[in-house]
């Protein structure tokens, strides 16, 4: 069965609610209106493929619902997550930019809607619009790449961190913080793919999480996730929640 849902043109970029949030609030109308007419948007099932590790890279990919999973393969065929994309952000634009292959693939964790900026539109835009390239530098500069992912995956580090820290990394998409110190989550994750993210076994991930439960930190419903006192996360993981 096709992985993809529809390939069609849903809501205009100019008319996307996360339009001042992502790098095409940059452009110029009329350069907006040819973004409209050449972007490609395509409705993906979870677990359906965006584009696969060592493809060419297409343009440049921007997440307008739904969560994204990056995984890459390493030399040894073990396959891990090590990055989780959400509405508003972008996807691909690092090869793009080296023009060189994709270092992971890109998978829906959640049915999603995901726009292609084809490479030739993409090659007009930036050729007229300074206040773009600027943009897209920025965002190069600051992305820290797979580093938390290099955090989780870091076997040296007990996994009772790693788990800590991927909900501390979590918390601002999808945390709400309670009127004390306590925060709940609704993630669209399930237990094989957190295993996959902190780089363990599920049944290693299922221990620990009983751990914390018995230990009053957090409290796992599913996907819903109660914690009562948050400083406990950041005391686990050794460093000082943000004022």
């Amino acid at each position: 069965m096709d992985e993809s849902l529809t390939s069609r043109q849903l809501t205009k970029c100019d008319e996307c609610r996360f339009g001042a949030h992502i790098e095409w609030s940059e452009l110029e109308t009329s350069e907006v209106e040819l973004l409209n007419t050449t972007r490609r948007t395509r409705s993906h099932r979870r677990g359906g493929t965006i584009f696969n590790q060592d493809d060419e890279p297409q343009g440049i990919y921007c997440v307008s619902g739904g969560y994204v999973l990056l995984w890459r393969i390493d030399a040894f065929g073990n396959e891990t997550a090590f990055g989780l994309v959400g509405p508003a952000e972008l996807i691909g634009y690092r090869s793009y930019f080296a023009e060189d292959r994709h270092a992971a693939t890109a998978r829906a964790l959640t049915d999603c809607q995901v726009c292609l900026v084809p490479s030739r539109t993409m090659r007009r835009l930036l050729d007229g619009s300074p206040a773009l390239v600027r943009r897209f530098l920025r965002t190069l500069a600051r992305d820290p790449g797979p580093s938390d992912g290099l955090l989780l995956r870091a076997h040296q580090v007990p996994i009772r961190v790693r788990l800590v820290s991927l909900l501390l990394i979590l918390r601002d998409r999808f945390g709400v913080r309670g009127p004390d110190d306590s925060v709940e989550f609704n993630l669209p994750l399930a237990r094989q793919d957190i295993a996959a993210l902190v780089g363990a076994r599920a049944e290693t991930v299922t221990r620990t999480i009983k751990e914390l439960e018995d230990d009053g930190i957090a409290i796992f419903h599913g996907r819903h996730v109660d914690v009562p006192h948050l400083d406990q996360l950041y005391e686990i993981v050794g460093i000082d929640e943000p004022v």
